[in-house]
């Protein structure tokens, strides 16, 4: 079997960064960027007033005191959205909202509060610096700043960011069309009467939230019969997808039908079997410009497969960097037991302390669902190892932001 880095060096040499496509930022939340976010201009684009007060020239108040303060005569009044026309005049003041972009020649602004205004005039009692309570242009964003970086995910504040810039589009990676489909004959669909020697189906329909959550469109090909016929014709139709993903029939029983479903809609093997705890009968074919991947069907390790496996591919498709998910670093909080010569994940909760995380694996499905509330990872312990005691720095690879 391969190690798991050699399996996955092999799936990433089989795709490429989907091609990009433009679309309203207004309707690009959490797609990834194909190119750099670019400040066509400055933010602000001119200088600006921060507060309700009186912009003038703070030559105009060099010997302002308050036995004699300076007298500007009051011009015209600036509201935010306004465009002054004229330049401000030596010993002149206007008054300005917060917001309202400076007149020429003015470069500091008093606050109301700290002014007096007498006979149309403002009467200013100390030495004014330049720029008091003035924001200059481009002081958040200068024009031409990288704002976003190629492959960063556009949230809320990040699309707020580029609508304040004045762009009204964005070049983002196409979403991944990832489908599923889980062949098996005691797999009944959510809500079914049980029936005897039955199991409800899980693992293919939380893969498609997850495919989802993770910005991909997610195509549900269902539940289908144990026989090579039936999962051939799903996986034909599944062809105009990135990603197939089989969540079972990808061992070596009598049964596993994944391989040479694969192999009879013209799909070429690249490996079948990875030195993985779970996931030793993943099986991978490349089929036209399709990715076609076995993984094992009980939930669990379908979960683990999905992100060890599957979710590496998925962002090299986006164009994200690095390919590869982060490890981080912390400290096992009970002692774990495996057996030696293969890569194991193990699901686990991340609890923050003092000194870093604390990795407390997850023992079933119930701990798996109470633990929501904290961050998820999987511990990643290597093939050489066999235990690990209470206290050992181990590597996690997060799957809920940490």
């Amino acid at each position: 079997m391969l190690s798991y880095h050699s399996a996955l060096e092999c799936l990433l040499k089989a795709v490429q960064p989907l091609a990009p496509e433009r679309v309203a930022l207004t309707a690009a939340y959490g797609r990834m960027l194909a190119a750099p976010l670019v400040a066509p201009c400055a933010m602000p684009p001119f200088d600006q007033s921060l507060v309700d007060g009186y912009a003038l020239r703070s030559s105009d108040t060099r010997r302002a005191t308050p036995a004699q303060p300076v007298r500007l005569a009051l011009g015209q009044t600036l509201t935010a959205g306004e465009s002054p026309e004229q330049p401000l005049a030596s010993r002149q003041a206007v008054r300005i909202m917060t917001g309202a972009p400076l007149p020429r020649g003015a470069d500091t602004v008093i606050r109301m509060e700290e002014s007096a205004v007498e006979a149309g005039a403002v009467l200013i009692p100390q030495p004014l610096p330049r720029g008091l309570d003035v924001q200059r242009c481009g002081a958040e964003i200068r024009r031409r700043t990288v704002v976003l970086r190629q492959g960063e995910r556009l949230t809320p504040q990040r699309i707020g960011v580029a609508l304040a810039l004045g762009m009204h589009s964005v070049e983002v990676m196409r979403r991944p069309r990832v489908a599923l489909v889980a062949p098996g004959d005691e797999l009944l669909p959510p809500g079914a009467p049980w029936q005897p020697g039955k199991k409800w189906c899980s693992n293919l329909y939380a893969l498609d939230i997850r495919a989802q959550e993770l910005g991909c469109t997610s195509v549900n090909l269902g539940l289908v019969a144990d026989t090579l016929e039936s999962l051939t014709a799903q996986l034909q139709g599944g062809l105009a997808s990135d990603v197939v993903v089989i969540l079972g029939a990808s061992g070596r029983g009598d049964h596993d039908f994944a391989a040479r479903a694969m192999a009879a809609i013209g799909g070429d093997i690249l490996f079948r079997g990875v030195a993985t705890s779970p996931g030793r009968s993943v099986t991978v074919a490349h089929c036209g410009q399709t990715l076609i991947v076995g993984l094992p069907g009980s939930p669990w390790a379908a979960f683990v497969g999905f992100e060890v496996f599957v979710r590496p591919v998925l962002h090299a498709m986006l164009g994200q960097r690095p390919v590869l998910p982060v490890l981080q670093s912390a400290t096992l909080a009970t002692p774990v037991h495996v057996r030696p010569g293969v890569t194991h994940f193990l699901p686990a909760r991340l609890r923050p302390g003092l000194t870093g995380w604390s990795a407390l694996p997850v023992e079933n499905m119930l701990t798996l669902a109470r633990a929501e509330a904290q961050p998820l990872g999987l511990l990643v312990i290597p093939p050489h190892r066999r235990r690990l005691r209470a206290g050992a720095r181990v590597r996690v690879q997060p799957i809920t932001p940490c």
